[in-house]
C-alpha cells in the first residue's frame, strides 16, 4: 500500500473553525470576533447546557431554523459545558467585546455634542488605544476601531483557529450559526491556523495523488486516525478537461452566487465562491474539481457568510492569482475584507472604491455602487461587480435592493447597456439583528427590527434595474435554494416563499417585454453567442 498514491474522496469537507465554531469572516475580522464571542456564542451554549430540551423541541419545528437553538442531543451537555470553560480562557477576547458594548453605551449616554476629547480618558481599559471616537455630522456619538491594530497587536487569535476533516453525508450539515463543531470519531481534527500551508496542501490532494507516507507526515495524523485516514482516500483520480480559451465569453453558474466568467482569451473570474461537494444525489452540479487550474480573479460582493465562505476559500487559495474587494467602510460592523483575507494566507488583496476597475487581458472588473441588504446599516463593503468580458457586459447585482431607480439610470449614462445581469431575488430577508444583533449597544425594537431586513429587490424592483440597464438577458441567482446552502442560509427552498413568488413575476414582466430571463439552480454552463 505505501507505493500507491491518493487523492481524496470528492465528499470529504475540511470545515475550518473557530474556537469550535464554523468559521466566518465576522468570526476572523477581531473586533467582530471578540463581539460574537461574547454576545453570540457563549449566551447561546449558556442557553443550552441549561435547557437542552427546548433547543430540541425548537430544532424540530421549521418554523425555527435559523433560530438561535443548539442542533446538540441533551446528552452532549457535559461536552458543551467544556466548550463554554475553553472559550472563557480567550479572555482578553471576551473583554475587549464587553469594552465596545460598554463604550457604545457610555457615548450614547454622555456624549452631548461638546468635544468629545474628555471620553478617550473613560473608556475601558480594554479599548485604550484601539479606537477613534467621533460625531456624525448629524450629531450623533461613533466609536470606530483601528482595524489594522487589532491584527498586529493582541486580538487576531490564528491559534484559535483549526479544521475537522470527514466526510460529508449528503448536503445535510448542522446549521453553522447555531451549533459548535463537537468532536466526532468520524473527523480528524487538523489543529492549524488558516494561513498554513496544509490546507492548500489538502486542497491539491482533491486532483494530485500523494503516497500514502506524504499524506499522513503532512497532515501529522495520530496513529489511532491512520484507519480513518485512508477510508477518506481512493487510487481513483480525475481526468481534467483540456483548458482552452473558449473564444467566446462562457460562464458557469456553481449554485447560489457562485458564477464562474471566462472571457474569450481565457482569462477568468470566479465571482462569490461557495462551492458543493459531490454526492450521489440526482441534482446536477459542479465542484472543486470543475474549476480551471488557475483563477485570475475572485471577486466577492459583500461580507455575508453566503458570499465570503471560508470554506470554499481555503480549498481555492493555491490556485488564486488575485482576489478583489470591496474597500471597507471602516466601522464596527463593516470589517475590512482585505485584512480578513491576507490574515488567512491570501498573498494580493486588492480592494477598489466603486468604479475604480482592474484589467487582464480582455476581461476588466468594475464594482459597482450597490444598496440595501444590510438592514439600513452603513456599511460599504458592497459592490455589484461589472464584468466587461470581450464585447460582452455582465453585471452580477448579488443582492442588491433597487431603493432607488435613478441609480441605475445613472451607471447606464456612465457605463452604457448591460447585455446580461445576474439578479437575486431574497425580498424577505431576516431581520438585521440575525447578523448584526451582536454588535448592538442595546437590544433593538422588534418592530424596529423586523422593517430593517436583510432584503434584496422584489419583482418590480427588479425590473426597474432591468429596464435601467437595457438588459438582453437576466438571470435570477442567489435565491439560496440548492441543498448545500442550508446549513448557512436556512432559506426556505419552497415556491411559495416571497422570493420564489417574486422570482415568478420577474419572469413572466421579462418575458412580456421580450427579454430572456431565467431562473438559476443547481448549475449552467453558458456560452454568449
Amino acid at each position: 500500500m505505501p507505493s500507491n498514491r491518493y487523492v481524496l474522496k470528492p465528499d470529504v469537507v475540511i470545515e475550518p473553525l473557530v474556537l469550535r465554531w464554523f468559521a466566518w469572516s465576522h468570526l476572523v475580522s477581531p473586533a467582530t470576533a471578540c463581539m460574537n464571542i461574547a454576545y453570540r456564542y457563549l449566551p447561546l451554549m449558556e442557553s443550552f447546557v441549561t435547557s437542552p430540551d427546548v433547543h430540541a423541541a425548537a430544532c424540530k419545528n421549521p418554523a425555527l431554523i435559523g433560530g438561535p437553538f443548539v442542533d446538540l442531543p441533551a446528552s452532549s451537555t457535559d461536552e458543551v459545558k467544556q466548550l463554554i470553560d475553553t472559550t472563557k480562557q480567550a479572555s482578553e477576547m471576551i473583554l475587549f467585546g464587553e469594552g465596545l458594548r460598554e463604550a457604545f453605551r457610555f457615548l450614547m449616554k454622555s456624549a452631548d455634542g461638546f468635544s468629545i476629547e474628555k471620553f478617550y480618558a473613560l473608556l475601558p481599559e480594554s479599548l485604550r488605544g484601539y479606537a477613534e471616537l467621533s460625531y456624525t455630522l448629524s450629531g450623533a456619538p461613533d466609536l470606530r476601531v483601528i482595524e489594522p491594530l487589532l491584527y498586529k497587536k493582541g486580538f487576531h487569535k490564528p491559534e484559535n483557529q483549526s479544521a475537522m476533516m470527514y466526510r460529508v453525508k449528503g448536503d445535510q450539515r448542522t446549521f453553522a450559526f447555531s451549533t459548535p463543531r463537537l468532536k466526532r470519531q468520524d473527523a480528524i481534527e487538523i489543529q492549524k491556523p488558516f494561513d498554513s500551508d496544509v490546507y492548500d496542501f489538502l486542497a491539491t490532494l482533491r486532483t494530485v495523488p500523494r503516497s500514502f507516507d506524504e499524506i499522513t507526515q503532512a497532515l501529522q495524523v495520530s496513529e489511532e486516525n491512520i484507519e480513518l485516514l485512508r477510508s477518506f482516500l481512493t487510487e481513483d483520480t480525475l481526468t481534467a478537461a483540456p483548458q482552452t480559451a473558449p473564444g467566446k465569453t462562457r460562464w458557469r453558474y456553481f449554485g447560489h452566487a457562485c458564477v464562474l466568467v471566462e472571457s474569450p482569451t481565457g482569462v477568468n473570474v470566479l465571482v462569490d465562491p461557495l462551492i458543493a461537494y459531490e454526492n450521489d444525489e440526482t441534482l446536477v452540479r459542479f465542484t472543486l474539481n470543475d474549476l480551471p487550474d488557475r483563477l485570475d480573479y475572485v471577486v466577492l460582493t459583500h461580507n455575508h457568510a453566503d458570499h465570503v465562505q471560508i470554506e470554499t476559500l481555503l480549498a481555492i487559495r493555491y490556485k488564486v492569482d488575485t482576489i478583489v474587494v470591496p474597500a471597507s467602510g471602516g466601522s464596527l460592523v463593516d470589517p475590512s475584507l482585505k485584512l480578513m483575507l491576507e490574515s488567512i494566507g491570501f498573498k494580493k488583496v486588492i480592494a477598489l472604491d466603486v468604479f475604480e476597475s482592474i484589467t487582464k487581458g480582455d476581461l476588466t472588473l468594475r464594482p459597482m455602487p450597490f444598496l440595501g441588504e444590510h438592514g439600513d446599516l452603513d456599511i460599504r463593503t458592497k459592490a455589484a461587480w461589472l464584468v466587461q468580458s470581450g464585447k460582452d457586459t455582465i453585471l452580477f447585482a448579488a443582492d442588491s435592493n433597487n431603493l432607488e431607480p435613478k441609480l441605475y439610470d445613472l451607471i447606464q449614462e456612465l457605463y452604457g447597456s448591460v447585455s446580461t445581469l445576474f439578479i437575486g431575488m431574497e425580498c424577505l430577508g431576516a431581520p438585521f439583528s440575525w447578523v448584526y444583533g451582536a454588535y448592538l449597544p442595546l437590544s433593538v425594537d422588534r418592530k424596529k427590527d423586523q422593517t430593517r431586513r436583510l432584503n434584496g429587490s422584489d419583482s418590480d424592483r427588479g425590473m426597474k434595474v432591468i429596464r435601467s440597464l437595457k438588459c438582453e438577458s437576466v438571470y435570477i441567482y442567489a435565491m439560496g435554494a440548492e441543498p448545500w446552502l442550508q446549513f448557512v442560509t436556512s432559506i426556505d427552498p419552497s415556491e411559495d416563499t416571497a422570493p420564489a413568488v417574486n422570482a415568478r413575476q420577474l419572469l413572466e414582466l421579462c418575458k412580456a417585454e421580450g427579454i430572456k430571463a431565467e431562473r438559476l439552480f443547481g448549475s449552467a454552463d453558458v456560452t454568449i453567442t
